[in-house]
């Protein structure tokens, strides 16, 4: 994939939440850094280790990436939230740390942002035949409140706004107020971003069955998301 930036200074941050996923997170590490080395880009990848009580941590290091342990289980926001603040790069990858993202996709990610000047370029997930229908039932239906309440605060259409496979401008994320500690970060960073008036995309991303079990709690994560959304666009917006 060619880009239009010269790449040569270009650093990139990836940041990877992990609980308990020693079985797919060494994979996870492997082909980020096999994915970005060979697209000749300087890289670190960070996985913060939420709590686990498996061989996460030593798993992440034997594969290359610098691991920060939170001493018990914090959330997903949290786990993100201190990732971003450890990060050195030009560019933040997000991705999961279950397989289901696929590293191989990265570069899609990052050419709106370095040939388009977007500022935020988002995986809209595309569920590939190893997807359950359950899984795809719930992404579907877990996106569609909270989608189309974000597309009316931004005026414009978004179709998968809990996508965790994101890569964003550095300056962007640092400039974010953070305050999420579960699932609902995704919807507060993608809030944030179209706050403040910044370029983003969707790109199509093949996402299948995450090799280990969901962490998500249907319903008490899935309150919290739709009440990031109403909060963080109503009130915020009377401010």
């Amino acid at each position: 994939m060619k880009y239009s930036r010269n790449v040569d200074n270009v650093s990139v941050s990836v940041v990877i939440p992990a609980f308990n996923e020693e079985q797919t997170v060494g994979w996870v590490v492997r082909r980020t850094c096999q994915v970005l080395e060979e697209l000749g880009l300087s890289l670190e990848v960070i996985v913060v280790d939420d709590g686990s009580d498996d061989d996460t941590a030593l798993v992440c290091e034997k594969y290359g990436a610098r691991v920060i342990k939170n001493g018990r289980r914090m959330g997903k926001g949290t786990a993100l939230r201190m990732g971003f603040h450890a990060c050195r790069g030009d560019i933040i990858v997000t991705l999961d740390a279950d397989g289901s993202h696929e590293p191989k996709e990265i570069p899609r990610l990052l050419k709106p942002i370095l040939n388009g000047g977007f500022d935020m370029a988002s995986g809209l997930r595309v569920f590939s035949s190893r997807s359950s229908v359950r899984r795809v039932k719930f992404r579907v239906l877990g996106n569609l409140v909270s989608s189309y309440f974000i597309s009316l605060f931004a005026k414009r259409k978004v179709v998968d706004s809990q996508s965790g496979f994101r890569a964003f401008r550095a300056d962007v994320v640092r400039g974010m107020k953070l305050s999420s500690r579960r699932f609902e970060i995704e919807t507060e960073m993608l809030i944030e971003v179209i706050r403040s008036g910044r370029r983003f995309v969707e790109v199509p991303i093949i996402i299948g069955d995450a090799l280990s079990s969901s962490k998500v709690n249907v319903v008490v994560d899935g309150l919290m998301i739709f009440w990031k959304t109403f909060s963080s666009i109503i009130f915020r917006h009377r401010k």
